[in-house]
């Protein structure tokens, strides 16, 4: 409840700023209950007066615990500002056996906010936690989770669906869901796990982790796309991380196609972000498991890592080959998919990232870089002054040297904080402790395990940058090879192993090895 003073302040600053002059004044309709009936002081009462006042609104919340929904709420219809105590404190969820979204905005309630609060259990064919129609709507502090949008043929934002600018400022989008299944006819589609903007977005210091898209059809065709979000026209995103997320098209469908494991942009900007452990898997084709780009995706101090699935971390355009990616420089690209070109990107390498989502400070969990990561102060700061977590940036090791042009800042949404801001002496690592040790290998992606596909491809990283590989196809000798290595092969049981050597020589004792199946057609 300590929070919820400033909290209110900050939103009725910021709505007395939007009153034009000779217009209502706005008014406060406070949640003192976490009932759900019709009395004074409900949420469901609240919004139903702020809706009766023409003009914004605020709606302070000072009830704590879970708000059961038994029926939809009244979509909000003028500009409001909706302030709880806080995500940890306050949950809104559907609580009834009948299908409805949590929140609904409409184009007449823009400008409206969300703040520190959690929103859950919806489901709906779109927009099931949050469904905005053509709204500015701004979320900060806001934790979505567990929705789930599910239709037949088209299920589009498990967790929030704009059609209005929308903006998320240390926001949780988690474990939601677009489901489609059963169109027999035509088209089944599922785009946008977690969040499906279709206006322009903004997402800053946010984590957007384990939501999904699946679409099982057996008609014309089959899609899944933006497992984690699919931006449909400009996105700005910083500082923030995104991972875990998945898409799945299954089914009997003549064309199968799933795209967009982590993100699906159109027109985007990604900067100083993390982008790892996402997933795109299909029996058809298979794309960008952890971005697909559709036209053009700009990536600067981004950290991109860990594809899953099966696919490419990048892919872009509507055909396989036709990457849609710059470089705005000091990005690391562990699998070499995004075809990053700037000097100051890091391509080929392991990123030495921690694999699991964390609180490591802040008010988002994140993906820590582990002691030792190539990302550490091989970057820029491209003007931000913090990382996810809100803690200094760039933070210098003094015995790393800096990426030339860069400021010390590492590759990511995360910033390893320099031991000497601790008051402890700073870890040594130093060029000739490199030039004695043999790098680490390690296959990114390759084939699944059992298929009927014999062409095979497979992308692999080295723990040390410029390194050089070498390639071993079952019992074939050792050569030289390029990263992705591909071959095609007959059906039964292979094995691929590669090995690093590093720019002093030193070869990787221990090659990585893939083994899988390529079953007869017939």
């Amino acid at each position: 409840m300590r929070l919820l003073r400033p909290l209110l302040i900050v939103a009725a600053v910021a709505l007395a700023a939007l009153v034009p002059a000779g217009s209502a004044l706005a008014l406060s309709y406070p949640v003192t209950s976490t009932g759900d009936g019709g009395a004074k002081g409900t949420l469901r009462t609240s919004i139903e007066e702020a809706n009766a006042h023409t003009g914004p609104d605020t709606i302070p919340i000072e009830a704590s615990g879970t708000i059961e929904l038994g029926s939809a709420l009244q979509v909000l219809f003028d500009p409001v500002a909706i302030v709880g105590p806080g995500a940890d404190e306050l949950e809104v969820r559907r609580a009834a056996s009948n299908d409805f979204a949590v929140f609904g905005f409409t184009t007449d309630a823009s400008p409206s906010s969300l703040t520190g609060l959690t929103v859950s259990n919806g489901r709906w064919a779109f927009g099931a936690g949050i469904r905005n129609i053509e709204a500015s709507l701004t979320l900060t502090g806001v934790v979505v989770r567990d929705n789930e949008a599910v239709d037949e043929s088209g299920a589009e934002g498990g967790g929030i669906y704009s059609e209005g600018p929308l903006t998320l400022r240390e926001t949780v989008v988690t474990a939601n869901a677009a489901r489609a299944s059963g169109n027999p006819g035509g088209l089944t589609k599922a785009l946008g796990g977690g969040v499906l903007a279709t206006a322009p977005l903004t997402i800053e210091a946010s984590t957007i982790s384990g939501n999904v898209a699946e679409a099982d059809g057996d008609g014309s065709a089959t899609t899944a796309q933006g497992g984690g979000l699919l931006a449909e026209t400009e996105a700005s995103i910083s500082r923030s991380t995104i991972s875990g997320n998945a898409v799945d098209a299954s089914g009997a469908a003549a064309q199968l196609r799933a795209q967009g494991g982590g993100i699906q942009t159109y027109l985007a900007t990604i900067t100083a972000s993390t982008v790892a452990g996402n997933s795109s898997s299909s029996a058809g084709l298979a794309l960008g498991a952890n971005i697909h780009s559709l036209v053009s995706t700009t990536v600067r101090g981004t950290l991109l890592a860990t594809p899953l699935g099966g696919a490419d971390s990048c892919s872009g355009g509507l055909a396989p080959g036709s990457e849609e990616f710059s470089s705005g420089g000091y990005n690391l690209d562990e699998d070499g998919s995004c075809e990053l070109g700037e000097s100051s990107d890091l391509v080929g390498v392991v990123a030495g990232l921690d694999p699991v989502l964390r609180n490591n400070g802040g008010p988002t969990p994140t993906l820590s870089l582990l002691e030792g990561s190539i990302a550490i102060d091989r970057g820029s700061s491209f003007g931000l002054s913090v990382d996810q977590r809100g803690l200094p940036r760039p933070s210098d090791f003094p015995a790393i040297s800096d990426k030339e042009g860069g400021d010390g800042s590492d590759i990511g949404a995360f910033e390893l904080q320099a031991p000497a801001a601790r008051g402890v002496e700073p870890v040594r690592v130093t060029e000739t402790a490199a030039d004695r040790t043999a790098p680490n290998t390690r296959i990114v992606s390759g084939p699944p395990r059992n298929t009927y596909k014999r062409e095979a491809k497979f992308r692999f990283a080295s723990t040390e940058a410029q390194s050089r590989f070498e390639c071993r196809l079952d019992k074939k000798r050792w050569r030289g090879c390029r990263n992705p290595f591909k071959r095609s092969v007959k059906p039964g049981k292979h094995v691929f192993k590669v090995r690093a050597i590093d720019r002093f020589g030193n070869v990787d004792p221990t090659p990585a090895r893939f083994g899988w199946r390529v079953k007869p057609l017939s």
